[in-house]
């Protein structure tokens, strides 16, 4: 009896899941080619070409360029108004304006005591978000006085991906496992994501992720997978904010309006 109720069972299970979709609306397409694009609003094109860092509009076009610092590593767009940039390479991070006005340098090798910069982001109260290699801390560093904290002890395991907001920084260990950090210096624990190829962290609870090219979209409250219905067989990375969903293939981003359950 067992033998013939599982198969069955099995069935229904999966036919369940294969119901629980996001469908999406197609806005537009930008051609992308021999460009890294950031980020797509209704206002800006954000990109960078060359290490030249470019933020478009219909009306203009506005450029920051560091050469010297090599190769743009990160850029964080969580705040317009206050764009940071990281150069990996020289261990350095610039903190541009809306009109991409340096208006902060933040030199690791020049600091008194050096600070290895392995990941940074922008925190609330003029602060900045990094995990320091050399200690394996992660710390606040205040834009105002130029001084930095540890907020952590040391991590016994490596940072493979991470994502910030004005008050917590996110982060998956080699374990899989996702951690937060508080701009207090409180950590917590939220068990092993989901195996993935890519990742982009939402909250502490929800996750975009893809596996076999295919787009999911994970919610902790209800511990439920949706898959999000995309046309592309195959793409290089995706990226959401404000409910916009961007699909990067190799020559082009499709943007589409999405409303995540």
């Amino acid at each position: 009896m067992k033998s013939k109720i599982a198969p069955i069972f099995l069935f229904i299970y999966a036919l369940v899941l294969s119901q629980e979709k996001i469908n999406i609306s197609y806005l537009d397409s930008i051609s992308c080619k021999n460009k890294t694009i950031y980020e797509i609003n209704t206002a800006h094109i954000y990109y960078s070409k060359n290490n030249v860092f470019y933020k478009k509009s219909t009306e203009n076009e506005l450029t920051f360029t560091a050469i010297s610092l090599g190769n743009l590593t990160h850029v964080d767009l969580y705040n317009p108004l206050q764009i940071v940039l990281f150069y990996k390479d020289f261990n350095t991070i610039i903190l541009l304006d809306r009109q991409l006005n340096e208006t902060h340098r933040i030199e690791g090798n020049k600091m008194e005591t050096i600070l290895n910069f392995d990941t940074v982001g922008l925190a609330s109260q003029n602060q900045i978000w990094f995990y320091d290699f050399i200690s394996q801390k992660i710390g606040l560093y205040q834009l105002t006085s130029n001084t930095h904290k540890f907020i952590s002890t040391p991590l016994t395991r490596k940072i493979v991906h991470y994502s910030t907001d004005y008050n917590y920084f996110y982060w998956i260990d080699e374990e899989n496992t996702l951690f937060r950090i508080s701009i207090f210096g409180s950590i917590q624990s939220f068990g092993k994501v989901l195996s993935y190829d890519a990742i982009q962290i939402l909250t502490e609870e929800s996750y975009l992720f893809t596996r076999k090219n295919h787009l999911y979209f994970y919610k902790g409250k209800e511990n439920k997978q949706y898959e999000i219905s995309i046309s592309q067989n195959s793409f290089d990375k995706f990226y959401y904010k404000n409910g916009i969903l961007s699909i990067f293939t190799a020559d082009k981003v499709i943007n589409y309006k999405i409303l995540l359950p």
